[in-house]
């Protein structure tokens, strides 16, 4: 297990809000990550889990609420870092470039390992399967993790996508860190009517228009494999290393975070 070394600060607009956030991550000597907003905190763990989704994971602790965590989680996941405080200005996480790979390059030069902290498993024992609107997942044993996501949009030219990937931190790093969020042209003008994606932009949203990408695409397969990052982030949220082989099939944060929930 690692934690930092030092205060590591990142700037950058919330995806939702459109506001420029400010966020510090510091070491701590309580267990786990807790966020900090408002003179108050919210411990990361199943039990924080919000409601209100919004395209994204959201965490409260009954009276605040912080919205997409997830990319950052994710880095923490690969990392094995824990022990941090995250201190926010705003109840966003800033949406960077919509990818993990900026929080990777800035944690992971700053931390130090926590001699004696080790991190309890979650290890899939037997088959499960779970559904979620829309969303179906599929888990059993495996020595290792392993997540093969599947995603389908059979009445668009994107069509259907799939992705097997065995976690390591090089893997993630090459492989799935750099995997940005996506959103389709058609979606824009309803995600601003309700408020959400005012800080979308091509510098930090793969947008799939009519019949191709309005900005280059990272990966052939950069869609599916933001969808395993998403899972990692939000399966993080549990606190344990997974041990598994999944099967995510049209997954999504509410499907995610109730997956979690039921493992």
């Amino acid at each position: 297990m690692n934690t930092l070394n030092k205060t590591v600060t990142f700037k950058g607009v919330g995806l939702h809000s459109g506001r420029e956030v400010h966020m510090t991550v510091r070491p701590t000597q309580h267990d786990g990550i807790t966020f900090h907003l408002n003179s108050e905190d919210i411990i990361v763990s199943k039990d924080a889990i919000g409601l209100n989704h919004m395209r994204a994971t959201s965490l409260t602790n009954g009276s605040i609420q912080v919205q997409t965590p997830e990319h950052f989680l994710a880095a923490c996941y690969a990392l094995s870092l824990t022990n941090i405080h995250v201190t926010l200005d705003h109840p966003e996480v800033p949406i960077l470039d919509g990818s993990a790979i900026e929080f990777i390059h800035q944690l992971k030069p700053n931390m130090v390992a926590i001699e004696s902290t080790s991190q309890s498993e979650m290890e899939i024992k037997d088959d499960a399967y779970f559904t979620c609107n829309g969303s179906h997942y599929y888990a059993c044993p495996s020595d290792q993790l392993k997540i093969t996501a599947v995603i389908s949009y059979p009445n668009h030219w994107v069509k259907s996508m799939s992705y097997t990937y065995t976690h390591s931190l090089d893997q993630f790093m090459m492989d799935i860190a750099p995997a940005r969020t996506y959103g389709f042209s058609h979606e824009l003008d309803e995600l601003n009517e309700k408020g959400l994606a005012k800080g979308g932009s091509l510098d930090n949203v793969l947008v799939v228009g009519g019949d191709d990408y309005l900005n280059p695409p990272r990966f052939t397969d950069e869609l599916v494999r933001h969808k395993i990052l998403d899972f990692i982030g939000d399966m993080a949220i549990g606190g344990k290393k997974l041990r598994g082989q999944f099967v995510i099939i049209r997954p999504s944060h509410q499907g995610n975070c109730e997956f979690l929930k039921q493992l």
